[in-house]
């Protein structure tokens, strides 16, 4: 039989490779989305990505990226 010890070492691993294949799932996103916004402004977008530190900074990135690609479409809709 295996040991409690063994086996919250093992959930701890788990967790932390859930997590962590989570925060690559989202910059891989927010990447993607970079791509998406205008070229005048993607260096920005980038450099913030780069310095995130942790998962609520890229969510704060994507944030931001939401509403510069909203910003992109409502100009092209409107024709400005």
């Amino acid at each position: 039989m295996v040991s409690e010890n063994i086996k919250s070492f093992v959930e701890e691993i788990n967790n932390q490779v859930k997590n962590e294949g989570k925060y690559i799932e989202l910059v891989s996103t927010v990447e993607y989305l970079i791509n998406l916004v205008e070229p005048t402004k993607r260096e920005q977008f980038k450099n913030a990505l780069n310095n995130a530190e942790n998962m609520d900074d890229v969510n704060e990135v994507l944030s931001a990226l939401k509403l510069q690609l909203g910003a992109q479409g409502a100009k092209k809709l409107l024709s400005i």
